[in-house]
């Protein structure tokens, strides 16, 4: 027996009878016998050759042992692969066991069009359990079934994808044994050209990590490409020239999860030891507000009573306000009261008053009181809600948006001494009343105000945010009383052991979703701010964790020298990545709960906002400073390497009422806390 270990963790080559490969052994030193992964060095290697490529595993047909160092070393030939050969060496670093392999070509004629890699089976291990950041959440229960998306389950076979799909690239399994929780999470060390996934076989699941090659659906070189499209793409392949090398590194975590379904949390905070993210800061904060504000200014548009924000400028759209969702024609109201206060310009503060006043006056429905219609054409001077498969209807989402963004003006009015027209507040009780008056919100409601049948998911939370605010402008204990029964409800549903993740929140995709766990994240942060109580302190952690997920730890190639990391993705649907998270919040949270980590990520964060931002005419293809692209395409769907000139008002109004929220700090610290120093520190350094 060969064994290493790091103080609490070991790994170990075992041999077996004479006629048996040697076994990899991976366990926790005060729990020996137990919890033990034990693998074949024969299922290990992974090995296809030729196209298209199946991930089959032959077999050693020979091992050599030895110690190498503080590490292990095996020298293999592989079963039926004459002249090819692969090396294995194990070592504990920073936490994580390390894997590095070199395959090598002893042969005298090429291997060309071979996949080459690990495996790690996991036997009766269930396809719901497996996550990959980005692409895959516990099987994607909530995805449409009638939509194209990435999924694991018995009769698809496989979902390996690119690297680069990954925000923190790593494959990660959880599952119960005895009744005692337990994860593996199988990283690439050194992201690139590679490609993580799973299969799923009658004899369990099995995490791979391979040189590029992609199955979807189980179809070998397969992409996902769009919503609900796929290509074929055949990247991956090698060519091993006779004596060659063909090198890789990955590396392996495993433990047991502090509550059922919670290892995911481990795979974000190992994930900042190993990739060490430092993302890109091109403007101060000061710069980021004036071209946010330009973009603002560009987008203020009054005509008689009529006065708000415009959701395009220029040619080619349907000019008008959006409420809420991609609109948020409020929160741009909102960040010009705040730039009015600040730099003492009462004009701005009056805009902001006008567009309340318009959006108040002008969207409500004669039969349902309280909610509210969404679009406001400027041209032919009409109000419209969404349309969907059951009609026209009112978005909880949309509208849960534009409440939370009207309490967040009414404070802002108060705190500075202004005038709060007594409406507003009527308004704002009136429409979180009518949202969560019969629990949770639905997907929506009918201009009768009747509830829509679709599945909601979480698209009604940030009803339930508004519900806080509105109690923080109130101080109506019975609106906090019934919002934190409602969030209750929503965690035992999506967050309890996170094996339905939230989703249904971007309303356009469907599907698991980064937004959703934005809604729950900020209800719990709330709760934690207005009540202190241990429990929203730790479900607020668990959130963040969760979201963090979503965030890139490192670089994908791109143009122009725009950094990824920081940045996260939208949905499992929609693989780009955008300038929707609460960095604000989550820096805020490192202060409240003392973990340095949330502060540092939230302002890695928003300093990688700053990229994608038009600084001069004709750069990041825009005409006027200030404007920036909605997506960056960082993966193969869409247009990989590149971003749109799609600029809805949203991504205006998100980057500058974080940057004017983050610029000028907490209102109030409730407790002396440490100070963030603006680079991610990885836990336990």
């Amino acid at each position: 027996m060969f064994r290493i270990n790091d103080g609490q963790r070991y790994a170990e080559f075992t041999e077996g009878p004479a006629q048996e490969p040697p076994h990899l052994v991976l366990g926790h030193i005060a729990g020996e016998g137990d919890d033990l992964l034990d693998v074949p060095l024969g299922n290990l290697f992974v090995v296809s050759v030729g196209r298209p490529w199946e991930p089959s595993r032959p077999g050693v047909r020979s091992c050599a042992l030895a110690r190498a160092g503080e590490g292990l070393e095996a020298r293999c030939t592989l079963a039926g692969l004459p002249g090819l050969e692969v090396s294995l060496s194990l070592v504990f670093e920073g936490g994580l066991l390390h894997l590095r392999t070199a395959w090598r070509n002893t042969g005298r004629t090429p291997r060309t069009d071979a996949v080459l890699g690990i495996a790690l089976p996991l036997p009766s291990l269930r396809p719901e359990a497996v996550t990959l950041p980005q692409v895959l959440y516990r099987g994607n229960p909530s995805a449409d079934p009638g939509r194209t998306v990435p999924r694991l389950a018995a009769d698809t076979g496989g979902l390996v994808v690119e690297d680069h799909r990954l925000p923190v690239p790593c494959v990660h399994a959880e599952w119960e044994t005895a009744g005692l929780s337990r994860y593996a999470t199988l990283y690439a060390a050194r992201p690139g050209p590679g490609s993580l996934g799973a299969t799923h076989r009658p004899d369990g699941v099995t995490l791979l990590a391979v040189s590029g090659a992609l199955l979807f659906d189980g179809r070998p070189d397969t992409a996902y490409v769009h919503k609900s499209r796929t290509a074929p793409c055949e990247e991956g392949y090698r060519d091993l020239a006779a004596g060659t090398e063909y090198h890789a590194h990955h590396a392996l975590d495993w433990g047991y999860p502090a509550r059922p379904g919670h290892g995911f949390r481990a795979l974000v905070h190992r994930g900042l030891a190993l990739y060490r993210p430092r993302g890109a800061s091109p403007l101060s904060p000061d710069a980021l507000v004036r071209l946010k504000t330009a973009a603002l200014d560009r987008r203020w548009h009054e005509d008689g009573d009529a006065a708000g924000y415009l959701k395009f400028i220029g040619p080619g759209h349907t000019a008008g306000f959006m409420y809420g969702w991609t609109g948020q024609s409020l929160r741009l109201a909102w960040c010009d009261a705040r730039l009015g206060v600040e730099n003492d310009e009462p004009r701005r503060v009056e805009r902001c008053r006008r567009a309340v006043e318009f959006y108040l006056s002008g969207s409500s429905l004669p039969d349902a009181p309280g909610l509210r219609q969404s679009f406001y054409a400027t041209e032919d001077r009409t109000w419209t809600g969404f349309d969907g498969e059951e009609g026209p209807y009112v978005s909880a989402r949309a509208l849960g948006d534009n409440l939370c963004d009207l309490a967040d003006i009414v404070r802002l009015f108060r705190r500075h001494g202004i005038d709060v027209p007594g409406p507003w507040v009527r308004a704002l009780t009136e429409g979180v009343r009518a949202a969560c008056g019969d629990g949770p919100p639905p997907f929506g409601w009918r201009p009768d105000g009747t509830p829509l049948a679709s599945f909601p998911g979480t698209a009604g939370l940030p009803c339930v945010l508004a519900m806080l605010k509105a109690h923080r402008v109130t101080g109506e204990q019975d609106l906090l009383n019934a919002a934190e029964a409602l969030v209750d409800d929503y965690h035992r549903r999506y967050a309890d052991d996170y094996a339905t993740p939230f989703a249904r929140a971007t309303l356009d995709a469907a599907c698991e979703d980064k937004e959703g766990g934005m809604a729950y994240f900020l209800c719990a942060y709330e709760l934690l701010r207005l009540t202190g109580a241990e429990r929203w302190r730790t479900r607020a952690q668990e959130a963040a964790d969760w979201l963090l997920t979503w965030v890139y730890q490192w670089n994908p190639p791109f143009k122009d020298g725009f950094a990824t990391t920081g940045w996260p993705g939208v949905s499992v649907q929609n693989h780009h990545v955008d300038v929707f998270f609460p960095a604000y919040e989550l820096a805020r949270l490192g202060d409240l709960v003392e973990r340095p980590v949330y502060r540092e990520l939230g302002e890695l964060v928003l300093n990688a906002f700053g990229q994608g931002v038009c600084t001069r005419p004709g750069e990041w293809g825009f005409d006027a400073p200030g404007e920036q692209a909605e997506g960056f395409f960082p993966t193969h769907w869409q247009d990989r390497g590149n971003s749109n000139t799609w600029n809805p008002s949203w991504v205006t109004a998100q980057v500058l009422s974080q940057v004017l929220r983050m610029r000028s700090g907490p209102s109030a610290q409730p407790r002396p806390v440490r100070a963030g120093s603006g680079r991610c520190t990885p836990l336990g350094r």
